[in-house]
Order: C-alpha cells, then structure tokens, then sequence
C-alpha cells in the first residue's frame, strides 16, 4: 500500500493566496504569442470539496519561428520536504493527447533581471502524455465508478525520472535533485519545435509525493520504465523525420531569457 503527501489537490488546496500562487510564465516574455491558464474548480460531480486544476491555453509556433512554450508556476519559492517519498504521482482526470511536462526546482529564483524580469534558473523536468480519453494511459492505478467522468489515471515517476535542465539543455554535472527542499513546481506545454501547437487543456485531480512499497513498487518502477522507453522512442522517431528539431530548439531555448 503506498504512502502518499497530497501537495496540491485531493484534500489539498492548489494555492493559498498570498503565500502559494500559480502564475502564468509563457512565451510572450520572449516576444512570442502563446499564452496558459490555470483554472481551479471543486469537484462537484463526486460530491466532495476537492479541487480540481485546469491548465489550458494556446500554443503559438509562428511569432517565433517554430518555437513556443506556455507554462503555470508555483510564487513564491517553497521549501517541501519530500525526502522520505520516492517520487511524485499526477492524478489526470482528462487530457488531450499531447505532451506535457511537470517541472520541479531545489534552488530558490537568482535575483531578477534589471527590467525586472526573472532569469532562468536549473530545473528539474517530466514529460508525459496522457491519452485522450480519461482512462487512457498512464503508468498508475485506473480507478473509476464505471460512469468515464469519474475516472481518473496516475502518472507516477520516481525522483530519478526528471531530467536536469538549463535553459532548454541537459545539465548533466547538476548532482542529484534535493528532495527535501522543493521550490517550486510548474506545469509546461511546449512545441518541441513545431511537434505540437494549438489549443491544449489537460484536468488535473491532484500532484501528491508517493512512497511505494514491496511489488507495487517494482511494478510501478517496470511501467515507468517502459512507457519512458517507449516516448523516447516515438518522439526519436518524430525527430529523425522531422529534421533539427533539438539543435534548433535548444538554441531558441538556451538564448539569454527570463523564465521558469
């Protein structure tokens, strides 16, 4: 039986004005068009005071020839310890199909820019992609009252999953994440350099820290594995037919710029 942490969600609130706040952080700080949102609604199907979060928004890929992102952040910096967990769970009630990412960050913000703008900072990312319909996909528990809008699907990825970032760029020599102080989270949509645009929406139940024990951690450790083995494989695949879209990218990314 795993342990579980709700941090936001469930029986957790997803902010508490004015000492946690989500805010929006999207392209437009580097010219582009692209903008998110983030909604919160109480879950009145279940009959329950639990709160659900709705991250939806467009994608722009044109203003910046290729490249976009839109993403909703947690202000100000936190201090969560996790350290006793062994990684995170995303509860998903409905998504669209397309690829999204849950970034976390152990360092507090540098000082912001003199045009008052925050600069880029380590970040640790997740991607991940929910089925279109609520019981597709998904690496967890499934588990519902046979009525679909009850259903709901797990993502779990262990502290290992995330990958070190620096401005769009693996930061390899960024030692291991520090799970006993976690700053911030974010949600992020981004184009992958022309992968995905448009419109985008994913309902999200609940982010919560898990501890897993016994074969349910072995199980759910296998199913990481494999579904994270098989995205690699299929965007490789989107990239070899597609052309430079990590060189290009990463350049965009890695350009001097204030954000996440």
């Amino acid at each position: 039986m795993a342990a579980r942490l709700s941090i936001f969600g469930n029986e957790s609130p997803w902010e508490n004005p004015p000492t946690l706040q989500w805010k929006g952080i999207d392209d437009r700080v580097r010219g582009g068009s692209s903008q998110s949102y983030l909604s919160f609604t109480i879950d009145e199907v279940k009959n329950t005071n639990t709160n659900i979060a709705t991250f939806y928004g467009v994608l722009d890929t044109q203003t910046l020839g290729g490249a976009g992102f839109a993403s909703q952040s947690t202000t100000p910096d936190q201090s969560w310890d996790l350290s006793a967990y062994d990684g995170l769970e995303i509860e998903v009630e409905k998504a669209d199909g397309k690829l999204y990412t849950l970034n976390v960050k152990d360092e507090a913000n540098p000082p912001k820019r003199g045009d008052g703008r925050e600069q880029s900072s380590l970040s640790w990312e997740f991607d991940f992609r929910p089925g279109t319909g609520a019981t597709q996909g998904g690496n967890g528990e499934k588990k519902g009252t046979g009525d679909e809008s009850f259903t709901t699907t797990k993502y779990f990825v262990p502290w290992s999953g995330f990958t070190a970032t620096y401005r769009g760029r693996e930061k390899k020599d960024a030692g291991p994440l520090k799970t006993g102080d976690i700053k911030r989270f974010s949600l992020m949509m981004r184009s992958f350099f022309t992968e995905q645009e448009g419109p985008f929406e994913i309902i999200v139940r609940g982010i919560s820290a898990v501890k897993l024990e016994g074969e349910e951690k072995e199980r759910r450790m296998e199913d990481f594995e494999g579904e994270r083995t098989a995205l690699r494989e299929a965007r490789s695949g989107k990239r070899e037919d597609g052309g430079k879209e990590e060189d290009t990218w990463g350049a965009w990314f890695r350009r001097p710029c204030a954000f996440l």
